[in-house]
Parts: structure tokens; C-alpha cells; sequence
């Protein structure tokens, strides 16, 4: 296992982001980068962090940094992006077991129509495609795509290219995509691509250890988008958990949330519409003093 409380220290905290935590992975490619991390890892994870660290909440560390709250030395809050229903089957309940709280992000589409995101889709097309060679769109170049480490490399190529090219449709791309490898029909693993549904994501709010926070409607990359389009994405996003979890939401992250996937303008509109703290996905940690719109995160795969 990965030291990730090395990063606990006396004069700040940390946050770690996870997206989902799985009992097994059969797959060669889908889930190559360990955005589920194995259901075992992830208890041990959490018991050594609370061993060794305080667990936190993020109302508590907006708290702090009011002067509402006294920070423990070597702090840390878990937090998740997305929504995956093994959130709710999988970490809630070992979080429980530890009295751990954590944060979820809910990209609200992905609960109403339990859609697949664009990256899911991409690896669910080369996991299951019969061709062994692939023209990516824009290139001359017949690329291989037979083995295990040529698929992995043909994702991080596409990763790479979409998160950093505003003039991409990531939905669009998907598809386009999945078609010119064949694959038109999609059989979705519930322990990877099922999200959670609205009474799962209640029952999270209505627990006291739990928050609920906002991650955009659609998953678009909130600096790409216009100021109209930006407004819809969380103003939608924010309406729906309103009106499911019967309460007014404060909290978000942004998706993706490196440096090319938020702004001062994004940051205006959030506080706008009510947010009062949204971190990055960007590394690194924290102290109580640093923008509530600009913290760090720390990655546990």
C-alpha cells in the first residue's frame, strides 16, 4: 500500500478524493487506472488514516477557516466524486465501521439517467472491441490496438486530448467514438458504472457522518463552458439536489479539477448560486487559511 498519511502534518489537513471502491476487477483495461480501488485497500486505508490522523468533515474545515472550529493536528477528510452506487453499497458502510465522515460529490445526470460518463464509455469500447487497429479522428495514424498496454496508451492519449480541448464535445467524442470500434449496445457492470439512485443518495444526506455536495449536472469541464452554459450546469445540478435531498446544497468540486478545469469565473458563479467551499483534484495539502474555492486534494488509487 501507497504511505498516503504521509501527508498528514501537524499545521494543515489533508484531503483525499476517491471515486468508487469495488470487491473485485476482472477486467483487463476498463479500470486500469484505479479510479474503483479494491473494497480491501480501501478498509485498510481508512483504518490506518484514523490511526494515525483525525478525520474531519468538510463543513468542519469551512468551519475552521471561520474560526468556528479548531482543526486537530494531522487532519484529514475523505471526500468522493461522481455518485457510483458503491459509494453508498461499499464505502458508507466501512466509513461507518470506522466513524469516519466523507463528502460526496453527485454529478446529478448520472443519478437521474444512471448515465455512463464519456471516459466509461471509451473503456468500456476498447475493453470490448474485436479490432486490433483503430485511426484516431484528426490523425493519419493507424494505431494497435491488440494488446493490453496499446489499449491502456490509446486511453491516456484520449484522456489527454479531450480534458484539453475546450472545442471537444466529451459526449459526442464518446460516441463517435464506440462506433468506429463497433460497439453500439452497452452492458453495463453494476459494480462499476451503476450510480446511485435518489433514495440511496437521501439516506447518505440523512446520515450525520455523511455531506452531500454538487459536481455538476452533466460532468463537463466547468472552464470550457460559456457563461450561460455554466450557469445551467450547476444551477440544474443544485435545483435537483434540492429537490431530492429537501435541503439547500453549499458544497461542490469541481469535475476533473485540475488547473484547465476551473477559474475565477467559475469560482464567481458557484459563489453566486450559494457554494461556500469547492476543492480541486489538483495534489497537494492544505491549511485552515487557504481559498475555500482552491484546495487541494490528494488522489488515493
Amino acid at each position: 500500500m501507497i504511505n498516503y498519511t504521509k501527508y498528514l502534518n501537524d499545521n494543515g489537513f489533508v484531503i483525499y478524493l476517491f471515486h468508487g471502491v469495488i470487491q473485485n476487477n476482472p477486467y483487463k483495461v476498463r479500470n486500469y487506472n484505479l479510479k474503483h480501488i479494491n473494497a480491501d485497500y480501501f478498509t485498510k486505508f481508512i483504518q490506518k488514516a484514523s490511526q494515525e490522523g483525525n478525520p474531519v468533515s468538510m463543513p468542519e474545515i469551512v468551519a475552521a477557516s471561520t474560526g468556528k472550529f479548531e482543526m486537530p493536528e494531522k487532519a484529514f477528510a475523505v471526500t468522493f466524486d461522481d455518485g457510483f452506487a458503491n459509494n453508498y453499497s461499499i464505502a458508507a458502510p466501512i466509513l461507518r465501521s470506522f466513524n469516519v465522515p466523507a463528502t460526496f460529490y453527485i454529478t446529478t445526470d448520472f443519478i437521474v439517467s444512471n448515465a455512463m460518463s464519456w471516459i466509461d464509455m471509451i473503456e468500456y469500447a476498447v475493453e470490448n472491441t474485436d479490432k486490433r487497429h483503430f485511426n484516431l479522428a484528426g490523425t493519419n495514424n493507424l494505431i494497435e490496438i491488440g494488446s493490453k498496454k496499446q489499449k491502456i496508451d490509446l486511453l491516456e492519449e484520449i484522456r489527454q486530448i479531450v480534458k484539453n480541448d475546450h472545442k471537444i464535445d466529451p459526449i459526442e467524442f464518446a460516441s463517435n467514438f464506440c462506433s468506429s470500434l463497433g460497439i453500439s449496445d452497452f452492458n453495463p457492470d453494476p459494480s462499476l458504472d451503476l450510480k446511485m439512485t435518489w433514495e440511496q443518495v437521501f439516506e447518505l444526506h440523512n446520515d450525520p457522518l455523511f455531506t452531500i455536495g454538487g459536481h455538476t449536472h452533466t460532468h463537463r469541464n466547468m472552464a470550457f463552458l460559456d457563461l450561460k452554459e455554466l450557469r445551467e450546469e450547476i444551477s440544474v445540478s443544485l435545483e435537483l439536489l434540492k429537490e431530492n435531498l429537501k435541503c439547500k446544497i453549499e458544497h461542490y468540486s469541481y469535475p476533473e479539477g485540475l488547473s484547465n478545469c476551473y477559474s475565477d469565473n467559475v469560482i464567481d458563479e458557484l459563489k453566486k448560486q450559494g457554494i461556500i467551499c469547492c476543492p480541486t483534484a489538483e495534489l497537494g495539502t492544505n491549511s485552515k487559511n487557504d481559498d475555500l474555492f482552491r484546495l487541494k486534494r490528494i488522489p488515493v488509487v
